[in-house]
């Protein structure tokens, strides 16, 4: 599901989705939407976080809203081992060409439930990034993806974290990365078909 809405996980979960997703985006319509629930969390951040920026007051409440609403997916997570039940969670899309922030932030947001599933875009960065992230047991999820040759470096990339994990004698079982394919049609296309 292409929420992490209240409303929007009951209506899906009834239906039998098995994932949903967020950005920083989708968390700002939920935000908005949910703004009666919302608003005394973000006021409670600003007194929690004094210093703060309106960067790290947002990354604070897209955090508390990814770890709020995996939980609706534990259900379906437990039930399918790991495999589905995932809440994917981005990256700040700021970071494309730092390797390090990327996996540092995917390791925090894997963190924020057991059923999370990391967003790295599949820049040159995010392709290293997504190996350590990997390596380190953080399910990622690339995003950013057009090409066939971005896919290819993405699987090639999980499949060496995931070597790397393995030879280390870490447990993979529950791990389920993928890769989301950006598809576009050409108008020609749409007349065609």
């Amino acid at each position: 599901m292409d929420s992490c809405g209240e409303e929007e996980l009951e209506y899906g979960l009834k239906r039998g989705i098995v994932g949903a997703t967020s950005n920083p985006i989708i968390v700002g319509a939920v935000v908005k939407k949910e703004l009666e629930f919302w608003e005394p969390k973000i006021l409670e951040l600003i007194r929690e976080m004094p210093e703060a920026n309106e960067d790290e007051i947002t990354w604070a409440l897209i955090d508390q809203v990814g770890m709020l609403r995996s939980r609706k997916l534990l259900p379906v997570y437990r039930q399918f081992g790991g495999k589905k039940g995932r809440l994917s969670i981005q990256t700040n899309i700021k970071y494309y060409r730092n390797a390090e922030k990327m996996t540092e932030q995917a390791l925090h947001l894997s963190s924020l439930g057991e059923n999370m599933m990391v967003k790295i875009p599949a820049s040159a960065a995010g392709i290293r990034a997504m190996e350590e992230a990997t390596y380190q047991g953080v399910s990622i999820n690339a995003t950013v993806s057009f090409t066939v040759a971005q896919a290819v470096a993405v699987a090639e990339a999980v499949e060496r974290g995931l070597s790397r994990r393995k030879n280390a004698g870490l447990p993979v079982e529950q791990m389920g990365p993928v890769c989301t394919l950006m598809l576009g049609r050409t108008d020609d296309w749409c007349k065609k078909y």
